[in-house]
């Protein structure tokens, strides 16, 4: 009858290995799903002044600067796909695997999304303030308000 030698066995060891990079991969995708944009800004509250993201991101879309008021805001518009908002894969591995079964048409084309980052700077340009909005969408107008009569 053979003893066991209590120690950790090659094989053993590589399963344990294996299975702790593992975790470690799907660790580092669930951090990895905000786009660089919202981690650009969250390490940049207190840091990051006015030429810091006009040289990253170009000249804002719109600037608020009140008189009255010691911030600035500024406003910038960004077209993002289901891609770009996913970037760890996870969510668009379904459609992946369905466009191959289903040949060169693949599935519906994938959705874009406008997104608002309004960002807010103190008197000195920095920033002090940020956050993500979806794009306010304008209503058509009403073809029933008019009167039918020409």
């Amino acid at each position: 009858m053979a003893g066991s030698s209590g120690g950790v066995t090659p094989h053993r060891f590589v399963v344990n290995l294996l299975n702790s990079c593992v975790v470690l991969m799907l660790c580092l995708g669930l951090v990895s799903c905000s786009h660089w944009r919202d981690s650009y800004f969250d390490d940049g509250l207190g840091v990051l002044t006015q030429s810091d993201i006009k040289a990253r991101l170009g000249k804002p879309h719109m600037v608020k600067d009140p008189l009255l008021s010691d911030e600035t805001t500024w406003t910038y518009r960004f077209a993002m796909s289901e891609s770009e908002l996913d970037p760890s894969g996870v969510k668009s591995l379904g459609k992946q695997a369905g466009s191959l079964m289903g040949g060169a048409q693949g599935g519906p084309r994938e959705k874009v999304f406008c997104f608002m980052y309004i960002l807010t700077f103190d008197k000195e340009g920095i920033l002090r303030h940020w956050e993500r909005d979806i794009c306010p969408i304008p209503q058509p107008p009403d073809p029933f308000q008019r009167g039918l009569s020409g």
